[in-house]
């Protein structure tokens, strides 16, 4: 009895030391290599892909897939063609395919001939997916996968040449086919593929065929959303508005499919006054400009503008891009370039983005593209403190999640999540965006998905992670615009993978991350 205790005792200290044990960025050389990284010091890093050490070789090839500068391209084919070490050239591969340059297709196809292991061949076929077009579909119509990885790689090649629209009949059928595969994780990303590729065809005859063959619950319920079969929530009416929180009030306004000519008029109503909640009347907006025509709407779209509002700005902006809206842009032109300048920035950068692409649309400056400034540096000293597996639990209304970050990977999203952790900051903030099959996501100081501080973080992708069930990434408006929001993936959604920062990971609490709801609250966000 007496050893028991003593080995009990032993177990509890290792785990113990397990769970405080430091991070990587001990390693001088690492936070060298990540700071060149981070200042995008492309000639910096090069010398670093030739270093000694290989997890040094490997850091400088994966920080190039943050930094996706196609300078880099030349000297990552190198990597791949001399560097006698497996992953170095894994790495190298992956950053090849986050640059995503045209110029990277020959190098990529001409290392999956010379590539011996398949786990590396894995890479080398998705990063082809993502560098290539029309005429790469002819390369996967022909690879023969003869293991699990191959096949992985080969599957998620077809999908990133799906994301750009390039499809051809025998890719669809071979993906259709993988989805009662063995392998769950290759049926889920079949599912994806099919549901985007049948999304677009409308053919419902064949999603219900589909649905019928799989054995997955989760692919079930995905492909019946092409259907109509499955309703989300309970039905609310419109006589319930007054009685509803302001949440419950944006899923009305969003999911009712019609509304009479009185209702009609209380969302004009609600746009209109600026005491109510700035979610209500963003969905307001939203559903009656898509329904109203000509001089009318230009007059509600005039007005948004104006409003000094940024959500409703983003709205009026994004309305302004579709073709079908009769502008009058001798108007437009100008009060867009005037809320243009009245904007703060990195702050308000998503509504920034949002006008320059209007003032482009309607004949104006062209948009090259929102390069933030960063104004939040990294604290190395701070980041040194944080266990390699340190936890936090975010108390929500419902429950409690625990979650483990990976500061080895994303140190400086990591840092800046504890920084507002350790202040308080997410504290009785909201989940104000629930998308069934997908995410939930909170953390807006708005409350309605707009909001963010006045600085912005880098984008992290110097990791092969990928983004599955339980997945917590940062949102963005676009590459090193990431700010505090943060969301959960309920399922794998590989779509987000190399686009969005993945910074921690669900260890416990799933159950209660599938149950929350838009207008749950975040109790609290605390270290464990």
């Amino acid at each position: 009895m007496k050893y028991s205790i003593i080995l009990l005792v032993l177990l509890a200290s290792c785990s113990d030391k397990n769970k405080n044990a430091p991070n990587q960025w001990v390693d001088d050389k690492l936070i060298t290599i990540y700071e060149l990284q981070d200042r995008r010091d492309t000639e910096g890093l090069i010398p670093f892909l030739k270093a000694k050490k290989e997890s040094h070789r490997v850091a400088a090839a994966l920080a190039f897939a943050s930094a996706q500068d196609t300078l880099a391209i030349p000297y990552l084919n190198q990597m791949l063609q001399i560097d006698q070490d497996p992953m170095p050239r894994r790495a190298a591969a992956f950053a090849l395919g986050q640059i995503g340059h045209p110029k990277a297709l020959q190098i990529l196809r001409s290392a999956f001939d010379g590539e011996l292991l398949n786990e590396n061949r894995r890479y080398i076929l998705e990063a082809i997916g993502k560098c290539g077009d029309s005429s790469t579909l002819k390369l996967f119509e022909e690879v023969e996968y003869i293991d699990s990885a191959l096949q992985m790689g080969w599957a998620y090649g077809v999908f990133r040449l799906g994301l750009k629209g390039f499809h051809s009949e025998s890719l669809n059928t071979r993906m259709m086919n993988f989805l009662n595969n063995d392998n769950k994780d290759l049926a889920i990303l079949a599912s994806h593929y099919v549901y985007r590729d049948l999304r677009s065809l409308g053919d419902l005859e064949l999603v219900d065929s589909l649905i019928g063959v799989t054995r997955y619950d989760e692919i079930k319920e995905r492909l019946a959303l092409l259907t109509n079969q499955k309703v989300e929530g309970a039905i609310l009416k419109w006589e319930q508005f007054d009685s509803l929180n302001n949440y419950q009030r944006v899923n009305l306004i969003n999911n009712k499919k019609s509304w009479s000519y009185l209702e009609y008029q209380q969302l004009v109503k609600l746009f209109y006054d600026n005491t109510k909640h700035i979610a209500v009347r963003s969905a307001s907006f939203s559903y009656i400009v898509s329904h109203s025509h000509g001089d009318s709407e230009n007059t509600y779209i005039e007005f948004a503008l104006k409003s000094g509002d940024m959500a409703l700005q983003s709205l009026a902006s994004i309305r302004l891009q579709e073709s079908n809206l009769n502008t009058d842009k001798v108007t437009m032109l100008p009060l867009l370039n005037q809320v243009k300048s009245q904007l703060t920035l990195p702050q308000q950068a998503e509504t920034y983005i949002d006008i320059c692409k209007a003032i482009e649309v309607l004949g104006g400056e062209k948009f090259t593209g929102y390069k933030p400034k960063y104004n939040n540096p990294i604290d190395w000293n701070f980041i040194k403190t944080i266990p390699a597996k340190q936890e936090v639990i975010i108390k929500t209304t419902k429950g409690a999640i625990t979650i483990q970050l990976f500061v080895n990977d994303a140190p400086g999203t990591v840092s800046n999540f504890l920084k507002l952790v350790d202040s308080g900051f997410y504290d009785t903030k909201y989940f104000h965006r629930v998308v069934p099959q997908f995410v939930i996501q909170g953390g807006c100081p708005r409350g309605d998905g707009w909001g963010s501080l006045n600085w912005t973080q880098r984008s992290e992708f110097s990791n092969y992670q990928t983004y599955s069930e339980g997945t917590v990434g940062m949102a963005s408006a676009g590459l090193d615009t990431e700010g505090v929001q943060f969301f959960i993936t309920h399922c794998p959604t590989p779509h987000l993978d190399g686009r969005y920062s993945i910074f921690a990971r669900v260890m416990s609490g799933m159950e209660v991350v599938n149950k929350i709801t838009v207008g749950d609250k975040i109790v609290s966000i605390k270290r464990k």
